[in-house]
């Protein structure tokens, strides 16, 4: 979640049942996000514990594989008035070459609420394609696909969802939300799935994270300041480390690809609505909303940004981090050096471009203008340091001499504090001192479940062998 927070502290383990407001105290943001997370971590777990992995209401199930077009003539839209005409001959239109339509209702995935509340199909979803080998065309005479939700919790703030400024408050930046993202996708195999093979959608193994504050070895070795001096910063800061493109780090001797990091010093909540966006040459000239809340959110040439929007967003896109070559804040432009692949080029997809912190000189910055993850083979070794003596340590793993997969939007929180000169961390014993422990990622947290097993003939029409959803009775009125 890329809020301006001042950091996370829900941590399930504590079983706290209630974040009580005290009379004449400092209010933080961190406490009441917690309540909220307490709450949502009752509800969930009550839910999933009744319903069970994934499970739907018998009377309203949604996300129905539905390949019939004589359905659509007895569909409604959101508010439950049937369908235009036009959207009719759409829908049809679309099945007809091989598309199918997500049925309407509710389903529930490990206690998350997926509701599908107009008629949709799945080549129409936002993100779609997801990738180049589950198009409605590849997907074609591929016997026994697994259809399946995905399930995830996405941040939007006032940049990306322009209803959350109040115009009384003159579109001032207030509260942030989290949105449930479903997506609807298809799993191919070697052969013939079954439903069960959802479970091997979620990954064994997550990669790992150490943080630390301390001086690197160059000043250590200058006498440039006190050794006990740890975490140097000015203000309190909270760090994001977000994977940018996913895969395997880079092994040594290779010169390209691996999986690559950028970090924010703000939790990556530097961002800025993109009214305008146009190319020149091999620039990307892009007209914003806002210059920034004031200086120190603003931009200034030769820093990096990415530019993203709904669609490269839900597709879980690692679009270019580019460099700012020029900005004009009397006309609220901003010249960046690169191509963006057309990201952003849309404004009903609300595009933004989000601050990355990290030095645009960085021998470690890869072909994408993001940092290259380099694994440590030891506890000492590895470090990379962000700023301010802030550092990071991507372990590598020591489970089945298997390497660490790391995804595209994986993160991890660092909040850093002037008033003790370091980082929030969780520590272990390593001998007689105390060492960072290795954390897994923050977010994001996807969730899993299997609609059905389905075939595309080569004429287009759907084939289902398997319905995988589970459904449940709802409890009868009392009276």
């Amino acid at each position: 979640m890329k809020g301006d927070f001042t950091r996370e502290t829900f941590d399930r383990r504590l079983h706290y049942t209630r974040v009580l407001m005290q009379q004449g105290r400092v209010q933080l943001d961190a406490d009441w996000n917690e309540q909220t997370a307490i709450s949502q971590h009752h509800v969930r777990t009550l839910a999933a514990d009744l319903i069970g992995p994934h499970g739907g209401p018998a009377a309203a199930c949604g996300f129905a594989l539905i390949r019939d077009p004589a359905v659509v003539d007895t569909l409604t839209d959101d508010l439950g008035r049937p369908l235009s005409a036009q959207r009719v001959d759409e829908l049809k239109g679309r099945m007809k070459r091989g598309d199918f339509l997500i049925g309407q209702g509710r389903y529930y995935v490990d206690g998350l609420l997926c509701e599908c509340d107009t008629a949709t199909t799945y080549g129409e979803q936002l993100g779609y394609p997801f990738d180049d080998a589950t198009t409605i065309e590849a997907l074609a005479g591929v016997d026994g696909v697994l259809v399946y939700l995905d399930v995830w919790e996405r941040h939007v703030s006032g940049a990306e969802r322009s209803d959350l400024l109040d115009v009384a408050l003159s579109g001032l930046d207030t509260a942030t939300r989290t949105e449930l993202v479903w997506q609807v996708k298809v799993r191919r195999g070697d052969g013939p799935l079954t439903c069960g093979d959802y479970v091997g959608l979620a990954r064994e193994r997550l990669p790992l994270l150490r943080a630390d504050a301390r001086l690197p070895e160059e000043d250590l070795a200058a006498c440039v300041i006190d050794p006990e001096s740890r975490y140097r910063g000015a203000e309190n800061q909270l760090y994001r480390v977000e994977i940018h493109r996913g895969g395997l780090a880079r092994a040594a001797g290779e010169v390209s690809g691996g999986a690559t990091f950028v970090w924010s010093r703000e939790n990556g909540s530097v961002l800025f609505s993109v009214l305008q966006h146009s190319t020149d040459g091999d620039k990307t000239v892009l007209e914003l909303a806002s210059p920034g809340r004031d200086g120190r959110s603003g931009l200034v040439p030769g820093e990096r940004v990415q530019l993203v929007d709904d669609a490269s967003s839900l597709r879980g896109a690692a679009t270019p981090v580019l460099q700012v070559e020029s900005v004009n804040r009397d006309v609220l432009t901003v010249v960046l050096t690169g191509a963006a692949d057309g990201t952003g080029s849309r404004p009903e997809l609300h595009p933004v471009i989000r601050r990355w912190d990290h030095d645009a000189d960085d021998p470690d910055t890869s072909d994408e203008g993001a940092l290259l993850v380099r694994e440590a083979k030891s506890e000492d070794d590895g470090w990379i340091e962000l700023e301010d003596g802030v550092m990071v340590q991507f372990p590598a793993s020591t489970v089945d001499g298997s390497p660490n997969y790391y995804r595209t939007g994986d993160y991890w929180l660092v909040p850093a504090r002037t008033a003790i000169g370091d980082v929030l961390w969780p520590q272990e014993a390593h001998g007689e001192e105390q060492t960072p422990r290795p954390r897994t990622p923050d977010g994001i947290q996807h969730k899993y479940a299997p609609l059905a097993v389905a075939t595309l003939a080569a004429d287009g029409t759907w084939s289902v062998s398997s319905d995988c959803r589970a459904q449940f009775a709802t409890m009868p009125a009392a009276f």
